[in-house]
């Protein structure tokens, strides 16, 4: 049996995120793992907040300390990737692994086993100056929030995944959307020729449905957006993994 929810950006917001995985947890039972798309902003202190690319007035320590303490239960291990709001100099010095109690940070790009589930996942977003470079070079703050090719092909070569995991969306699938712009060609591709059950992505604080090919694509929203940020997947009636709906489990 395996129960594992998926959360948006999270945004420093860690004690929303306590309170949803809570009431989750009491709605449908334990949770194994939580996974989170990037835009985590697992800052541990103000140091570490000040290495997040972005205006300064967004560059705010949040609610994690809180849980790097021992605080804050968020209820299950967090295991994340990085997206464009993230202390990627610490991130990129600490490599994967524990980054603090139970909190994993996956890593730039690769596979890994989440509670029973193949996961592959790639970190970032795309620009030309570092991802389609030959000699890609992460010089700036805003530079380290982007992907390489290198790191791109690295997930190609991912065998079979349950899951997929990355920050931005794949092109194609936004129609008839404000955002029907949005999203990259090479995470369609991506897509395409993993075949995942499920691709997560976040990034444009919005909640909507595709499905490419066999994936369904699950874009979930800002966490301040409460149950749109939130995906639960979960054994059915069959015992087939599904996924469950979560608004009945609101916090209170």
């Amino acid at each position: 049996m395996t129960r594992v929810l998926v959360v948006g950006d999270v945004h420093g917001n860690f004690e929303a995120l306590a309170a949803w995985s809570a009431a989750v947890r009491a709605a449908h039972g334990p949770v194994d793992a939580i996974l989170a798309v990037g835009d985590v902003e697992p800052n541990r202190d103000d140091a570490e907040a000040a290495g997040v690319h972005g205006p300064a007035k967004y560059r705010r320590t949040g609610d994690f300390p809180y849980v790097h303490h021992g605080l804050l239960d968020l209820g299950a291990p967090l295991h994340f990737i990085g997206g464009n709001h993230e202390p990627w100099p610490a991130l990129d010095a600490a490599g994967p692994g524990r980054w603090s109690g139970d909190v994993y940070f996956l890593g730039r790009a690769g596979t890994a086993e989440v509670a029973g589930l193949r996961v592959a996942f790639l970190s970032g977003i795309h620009s030309p100056r570092v991802s389609e470079a030959a000699r890609p070079r992460r010089e700036t703050l805003k530079d380290r929030t982007y992907y390489s090719a290198g790191e791109l092909a690295r997930v190609r070569r991912a065998d079979r995944p349950h899951i997929l995991l990355t920050h931005d969306w794949p092109a194609g699938i936004g129609d008839g959307l404000p955002y029907d712009s949005v999203g990259r060609p090479e995470l369609l591709d991506l897509t395409r020729r993993l075949r995942p059950r499920w691709h997560f992505c976040g990034h444009m604080h919005r909640r909507h449905h595709a499905t490419v090919g066999p994936t369904e694509v699950v874009c979930l929203a800002h966490i301040r957006d409460g149950a749109p940020a939130f995906a639960l997947i979960e054994p059915g009636p069959d015992g087939e993994l599904g996924l469950a709906p979560v608004e009945a489990a609101a916090p209170a």
